[in-house]
């Protein structure tokens, strides 16, 4: 499904579970699409799950900013007759989601973050060497950026260049709900990841201060794409905040999904 938004821009989505369940904005992370949800969290019960393109993936045309995407989303859940979300975001969907509960407070119930990037400091270098190489293109190359980005995209389209750390937490029945999502994230090629990232180098346009309403922090204590000395960061300047450091990578937080689910 498809918003056509105020200025013509396109804002991709679709929904999961059910419609009379409790309503989560999902927001999804790097490469990733509005089908996120049907690998992630796949049997989540009283949920209906609203999952979004973030702006160069999927559906979404590109456009810069995550005050502006809030603005998009908050136009999403007044189209859909929503009032109310509890916020589900992921990896380097955290940004966007804090923008929303900071611009938009009267809209969000709650705002859980799985893995989330935060403010990235001067020099940094994520352990992982492929994504240390994307931040430092990002920083001295951004034209160089989004060539690598746009061959990445290919390669993801005609079936390969998909990540190998995600055998550890995919059964065999999903693989395929998280090839289809990340191929439908490279839609418009390159451009959502390079985006993404050069993003994160720029100022946010509000302060992880500004967040209202409780959030909810889950990380992994050896998540070499995100380090966990950035997620406690983030734990010292938002407001309202409960955080779970779990043992594990990236996606350490999935293994705790019984109680993620049970705190929105």
């Amino acid at each position: 499904m498809e918003l056509t938004l105020a200025d013509g821009r396109q804002l991709g989505y679709t929904t999961f579970g059910d419609p009379s369940g409790q309503p989560c904005l999902v927001v999804p992370g790097f490469n990733s699409s509005r089908l996120m949800p049907g690998w992630a969290f796949p049997h989540v019960p009283n949920k209906w799950l609203i999952a979004v393109d973030r702006p160069g993936y999927g559906h979404s045309t590109p456009h810069p900013g995550f005050t502006s995407w809030a603005n998009d989303a908050a136009a999403l859940l007044t189209h859909l007759s929503v009032d109310r979300v509890s916020l589900l975001a992921t990896s380097m969907g955290a940004a966007p989601a804090y923008a929303l509960a900071a611009t938009h407070p009267t809209r969000v119930v709650s705002t859980t973050i799985l893995g989330g990037m935060g403010v990235v400091p001067s020099g940094f270098v994520p352990p992982n060497p492929g994504d240390a190489m994307y931040w430092r293109l990002a920083r001295r190359a951004p034209w160089l950026l989004r060539r690598m980005c746009g061959m990445t995209a290919m390669a993801i389209r005609k079936g390969g260049g998909l990540p190998g750390d995600m055998d550890d937490v995919l059964t065999d029945d999903i693989k395929s709900a998280f090839t289809a999502d990340v191929q439908e994230a490279c839609r418009q090629g390159g451009r959502g990841m390079a985006d993404d990232l050069l993003q994160y180098l720029r100022p946010w346009g509000f302060l992880l201060a500004d967040v209202r309403g409780p959030v909810y922090l889950w990380h992994g204590t050896e998540d070499p794409k995100v380090p966990v000395e950035l997620a406690r960061r983030v734990v010292e300047q938002l407001p309202d905040v409960t955080a779970h450091f779990v043992p594990g990578g990236h996606f350490a937080a999935m293994a705790h999904q019984d109680k993620i689910f049970a705190e929105i």
